[in-house]
């Protein structure tokens, strides 16, 4: 055990930080106490970060704003902080829905120079469709409204708008949650399986997505047994196979979605709608389907 006055490494670890710092000068650690050193000191800061980051998760905002009302002024210790540093645009607005204040990030977000920019608009000139005035007298809470928040330049962005009622001068408590790249990815996911879903249709084979042992999609191609889309689609995979071989099918489909079956074409009897029993050559291998593991099963009629 090679011993420090603060720290002790097996010897072992240490001869291979000691080559790891030999053979990177560039690093600029001087002996491999200077390295565990700085080691130490990135770990104690991640810690760090990660419990203010959790502090703030767990804050119960409406009751950190209530204390802040209770003081009159935004700037009242760390509820004042707290309401400053989320991660989330936050607001309180007055009885006539006009901003009294707001956080730095919601001036940041929004494209803004400070907030004197902000405070004493109405809030509908910040976020879109929204009619906070009629929604909000009807309920005592407004929560997760998808909306477009609006930016200075004049561009906008999605979010999540949350807004609560409060007592005294300041009326309501918002927060927007700006979900722009989420909506991004969705609607890039969503046209890419279009994309997929249209070049599947085209393929002269019938293709299956299978899932938890149900259908879950298929191409037009499924016709050829005399189906429609709806008549297949959430129904179990073994429903139309021909009853010999629907124990030796399912158990290939555990198998597949195990990852222990070879990828080869199978042979198995389905029957049509019409109850005529045909022959298919079926392939299939794992995938993910919606997030979570599936099967994916080509089908070849192999006689006519």
């Amino acid at each position: 055990m090679i011993k420090y006055s603060t720290i002790s490494l097996p010897k072992e670890l240490y001869d291979k930080l000691q080559k790891f710092i030999e053979e990177k000068p560039e690093m600029g650690y001087s002996s491999v106490a200077d390295f565990c050193k700085e080691a130490i000191r990135l770990h104690v800061e991640e810690i760090k970060r990660e419990l203010r980051e959790d502090f703030i998760r767990k804050l119960d905002i409406p009751y950190i704003l209530k204390k802040i009302e209770k003081f009159s002024t935004i700037d009242a210790g760390i509820y004042g902080e707290a309401f400053e540093k989320l991660s989330d645009m936050a607001f309180l607005l007055s009885k006539d829905f006009k901003i009294k204040d707001c956080n730095a990030e919601f001036v940041s977000k929004l494209g803004y120079l400070n907030k004197e920019e902000v405070i004493g608009r109405s809030i509908e000139d910040f976020f879109e469709n929204v009619k906070i005035k009629e929604n909000i007298k009807g309920f005592q809470d407004f929560k997760d409204f998808e909306t477009k928040a609006k930016m200075r330049n004049g561009k906008k962005i999605d979010v999540l708008l949350s807004i609560k009622k409060l007592s005294g001068k300041i009326k309501y408590v918002g927060i927007a949650k700006d979900i722009s790249v989420r909506k991004y990815v969705e609607e890039k996911e969503r046209k890419k399986r279009e994309l997929y879903e249209h070049l599947i249709n085209e393929l002269c084979d019938t293709i299956i997505v299978a899932q938890d042992g149900k259908i879950k999609f298929v191409n037009k191609e499924v016709t050829r047994g005399g189906y429609s889309e709806k008549e297949v689609i959430g129904k179990s995979i073994d429903k139309f196979i021909a009853e010999e071989d629907r124990k030796r099918l399912l158990d290939m489909y555990k198998k597949v979605i195990n990852g222990k079956a070879e990828s080869k074409p199978r042979r198995y009897k389905i029957i049509c709608k019409d109850g005529k029993i045909r022959e298919v050559e079926i392939l299939s291998r794992k995938i993910e389907f919606d997030g979570r593991p599936a099967v994916l099963a080509t089908l070849r009629f192999l006689e006519f």
